[in-house]
């Protein structure tokens, strides 16, 4: 199992929270990376907000000397072959421990750098831009000086490993042709399994295989299931109903353009139905409630509140203790081949160490 943890500039103890974000600080980002490294995580990924991904690997990547970095890249942002030149200069650098992650984004993103194509057309063009992207690889770099014939050759000949997601038929179409490995929000296994199978199934139409199946997903691991769930719904208690209604009421208007809110939105399923029933009557969901399967909870994580529509961005977190967690994990290991995972819960640096001294051990985790 490969695990991966979250490196962001997102930290705090809730950092969905007005008071609970803490201010941007290089050397905590730095200590983040160490913790990570030093916990025996097999790499970790780079989130985009507000920096620029590549900029901050490569400055973890001086401080650190074995964690696989997982670098977010929006495609047609940056001429494939100049992108190519950056990723082989860091590759060469960090002694091939990039991992890049395939990113087409959000319009309001996309927006905000001029490209305003729609989603599918957007996953069309990036097929023809990363291939782009790794022919320029593969190609490696040549000096332009005459008198210095230096050639920047890729440190793995087949290019560099790239991860991507994608669950509409463009976004599945993308990821099949592109992607050595794909990952999804974690859901319940009733979710997971058909996406898994049906992104195995893309691949295979190409004539191609992931090399690993993974999910993101939150963790609050403790030496105790009650300590756990304790530190889980404090997340909740702490937030309290009405930021929290507040939140809810920004997103379904938000993803329904509008068009709905909090008072008029029809949840897909009873138990979304009674999140949102408990927060129009000012109450918190009950812990029990929350809970989606055996030791996997709905939260809330820096990038998203409470799941309210069961779709898009998820903020599940297995909660438990070690081995609770380990034997769940295992099942979806068993029963669609679930082979990594990318990992968070906040503060980052203190919950990096609670995973990695109550679960990787029971994980056998990969990090190498």
């Amino acid at each position: 199992m490969k695990v991966l943890w979250y490196l962001s500039f997102a930290d705090g103890n809730y950092p969905w929270c007005a008071d609970g974000l803490l201010p941007i600080d290089s050397e905590r980002y730095l200590h983040l990376a160490q913790a990570i490294e030093d916990a025996g995580f097999y790499g970790a990924m780079i989130a985009t907000w507000p920096n620029d991904p590549l900029v901050s690997a490569a400055y973890v990547a001086s401080h650190t000397r074995r964690i696989k970095l997982l670098v977010a890249c929006y495609a047609r942002m940056t001429p494939p072959k100049l992108l190519a030149q950056q990723m082989l200069t860091f590759d060469k650098l960090s002694s091939g421990r990039l991992l890049v992650n395939l990113i087409n984004g959000r319009d309001n993103i996309m927006r905000a750098y001029g490209i305003t194509t729609a989603h599918a057309e957007r996953y069309s063009l990036g097929i023809d831009y990363w291939r782009k992207f790794c022919f320029s690889y593969k190609q490696g770099a040549q000096s332009w000086f005459p008198n210095t014939p230096l050639v920047l050759e890729p440190v793995s000949p087949g290019g560099v490993q790239l991860w991507g997601t994608g669950d509409s038929p463009a976004g599945l179409a993308h990821t099949a042709e592109l992607a050595d490995v794909y990952l999804t929000m974690m859901r319940e296994a009733k979710v997971i399994g058909p996406k898994f199978a049906l992104a195995s199934a893309a691949a295979a139409a190409h004539g191609r295989q992931f090399t690993d199946l993974g999910v993101l997903a939150s963790v609050l691991v403790r030496e105790t299931q009650a300590q756990a769930l304790d530190a889980f719904y404090a997340m909740f208690e702490i937030t309290g109903a009405q930021d929290l209604a507040a939140k809810v009421n920004e997103t379904i208007v938000r993803r329904t353009a509008g068009r709905q809110d909090l008072s008029t939105f029809e949840a897909p399923d009873a138990q979304r139905h009674g999140w949102l029933d408990r927060l129009r009557h000012g109450q918190l969901p009950s812990l029990e409630s929350l809970r989606l399967e055996g030791h996997l909870f709905a939260g809330i994580t820096a990038w998203s509140t409470l799941d309210v529509f069961g779709t898009g961005s998820s903020a599940a977190y297995f909660v438990g203790d070690g081995s609770q967690i380990a034997e769940q994990i295992r099942g979806y290991q068993s029963a669609f081949n679930l082979s990594a995972l990318v990992l968070s819960a906040w503060p980052l640096i203190e919950e990096a160490k609670n995973t990695a001294r109550w679960l990787l051990p029971y994980l056998g985790a990969a990090n190498e």
